[in-house]
């Protein structure tokens, strides 16, 4: 029954976590789903005390001081600074409390494999990714099949942010299977690399057709360390060497001229780059319906998207001068800022970059801690690709990365986004640690 439930039972309900969690109105059963996740994980841990025994958990010391750190000056930070403490306790509590309690399920569940297989349990999740890529190429040509027209940026569910998620994280783990079979000659996940290859193609396409200017930044820079790395570390003969660059190479410029040549916002973001730091003359940051947009040179109404977000940007670092100590927990820090400092509420509430709303929010020690956390993470998991041959080990730091970078482009330090993060994370680290267990 065990081998049963590690073989089949526990990747398939990996798989339903990962499927349902970005899907709108289904709390309910991802919460029914993680609580059964924990409470594998802790029933088998109460049966099996001594299977803790069997990691070396030295390599993850110091990202788990750091975490504790991070949580702590979080709490505090909310509890004894912020001027609107119970509602940043109240996001503490569902928001950074829930995340820790999805990767502390994740690694228990994923210790219950025995003999340790905590591949399957990432093949499972890099499935429920696939399964909605699927969906969503599947949804898009449906519909240009239907109205002859290709409904670009459409989706079958939520906003196209939730998609481009998923669509860069299967990105990243396929970039590290593909990575890690080129410098070690030996495989991730248990398929030809034609596929791996297949999949990263249609990921860099569903970023094309989502009109997703920041996933295919986060994806160009994600090829292009690969390719660094691949230069440095692999062994292969120079003719292998270059196939492989080139290859990747000519997939990141492809994809670069599709994305300029079909989205046209990237013509106007240097129009909207002129205007938009000038928030004290042009305030359609502060209020798009009272104020107008700011105009063009040719005297068009400059790109939107572009200069929101470059304004909030800008006014975001101006309110970290301002509240150096944060604001309190939550996504809501940015407009709790401009409220106080405009006197004005206008109904923001991010800056629409995570790494500048976490500041605002926990300030400025929040942000050295959650970088030092990051860069923990990063090293540990560059640690274990060196020294064990770990590929989860490759794929965490490369995940970690990839995220950061979000972070930076989009308020992505929140909510389900945070929660999958930390799901993934969690499975990263203890597959690490187990195939490190193994080579000892």
């Amino acid at each position: 029954m065990t081998t049963l439930l590690a073989k089949i039972g526990l990747p398939g309900l990996f798989f339903l976590v990962c499927f349902v969690y970005p899907i709108p109105h289904t709390i309910a059963l991802r919460n029914l789903l993680l609580v059964t996740l924990l409470g594998i994980g802790l029933f088998h841990l109460a049966r099996h005390p001594r299977r803790l025994d069997t990691i070396d958990w030295r390599i993850f010391r110091t990202p788990a001081a750091l975490l504790a750190a991070l949580t702590l000056w979080l709490l505090l930070q909310s509890t004894l600074i912020s001027p609107r403490s119970a509602e940043a306790l109240e996001m503490f509590r569902g928001d950074w409390l829930i995340a820790l309690t999805v990767s502390l399920a994740a690694m228990l569940a994923t210790l219950t494999t025995h003999p340790p297989r905590p591949d399957r349990i990432l093949l499972a999740l890099a499935l429920a990714l696939l399964a909605h890529l699927a969906l969503l190429l599947g949804y898009q040509i449906a519909g240009w099949l239907s109205t002859g027209y290709f409904p670009w940026h459409r989706t079958p569910f939520a906003e196209k942010d939730y998609h481009s998620m998923l669509v860069t994280t299967l990105a990243v783990l396929s970039l590290g299977d593909l990575l890690f079979r080129a410098v070690t000659g030996r495989r991730w996940f248990p398929c030809n690399g034609y596929w791996i290859a297949a999949t990263l193609v249609l990921c860099t396409t569903a970023s094309l057709t989502l009109w997703a200017r920041n996933a295919t930044l986060i994806i160009a820079a994600e090829l292009v360390a690969c390719c660094m790395i691949f230069i440095v570390l692999a062994s292969k003969s120079g003719f292998k060497k270059a196939t492989f660059v080139i290859t990747l190479v000519a997939l990141l410029g492809a994809g670069g001229w599709l994305s300029f040549s079909s989205d046209s916002r990237w013509s106007g973001f240097q129009d909207a780059a002129r205007v938009a730091f000038d928030t004290e003359n042009n305030l359609a940051w502060l209020d798009s319906e009272k104020y107008p947009r700011p105009l063009t040179t040719s005297g068009n109404p400059v790109e939107e998207s572009a200069y929101l977000r470059l304004a909030w940007a800008k006014v975001g670092v101006e309110q970290i001068a301002h509240y150096p100590l944060g604001l309190g927990y939550g996504h809501k820090a940015f407009g709790w800022a401009v409220e106080r400092s405009y006197r004005v509420a206008t109904g923001i509430e991010s800056s629409h970059s995570g790494l500048i709303d976490f500041t605002l929010a926990n300030g400025i020690p929040g942000l050295v801690l959650w970088l030092a956390l990051s860069s923990s993470l990063v090293m540990a998991g560059w640690r274990g690709f060196r020294q064990y041959g770990s590929p989860a080990g490759l794929a965490l730091a490369l995940s970690v990365v990839a995220y950061l970078v979000r972070c930076l482009l989009d308020g992505h330090l929140s909510g389900f986004r945070l929660e999958m993060y930390a799901l993934f994370v969690g499975v990263l680290i203890m597959q690490q640690l187990q195939e490190s267990a193994r080579c000892d």
